[in-house]
């Protein structure tokens, strides 16, 4: 992995574990995911969103939302996804994706607009 890569999650690891600030993103600078755009990266996330999201998000929201037509910031993706959201059914992936599968993730839902 190159050492900006390897830079980047290493700040979107920080990123994920802290709290929101007036719930408009983290306190800082923001966090950008390094792997939009790279082939490698979105075949790969569509691959988990295909195992993991799916059977909630479907192609364009089910239970969850459409995720291909999300707003949220990368930093706040990537938090969504770590931690979970409280009080709905988006369990958090912590320990069960990397920041790296989460962020190849977040490069497959911003490549297309369905699965």
């Amino acid at each position: 992995m190159r050492p900006v890569a390897v830079a980047a999650l290493l700040a979107s690891l920080v990123a994920a574990s802290l709290p929101l600030t007036s719930g408009r993103g983290y306190a800082g600078d923001a966090v950008i995911n390094p792997f939009l755009g790279q082939a490698e990266a979105i075949a790969a996330g569509r691959a988990t969103y295909g195992a993991k999201c799916y059977v909630c998000h479907h192609s364009r929201g089910a239970r969850g939302p459409n995720l291909f037509a999300t707003q949220l910031s990368d930093q706040k993706f990537l938090q969504t996804v770590t931690n979970g959201r409280e009080g709905t059914q988006m369990p958090a992936w912590r320990g069960r994706l990397s920041v790296e599968e989460i962020w190849q993730l977040h490069a497959f839902v911003k490549s297309t607009d369905h699965y």
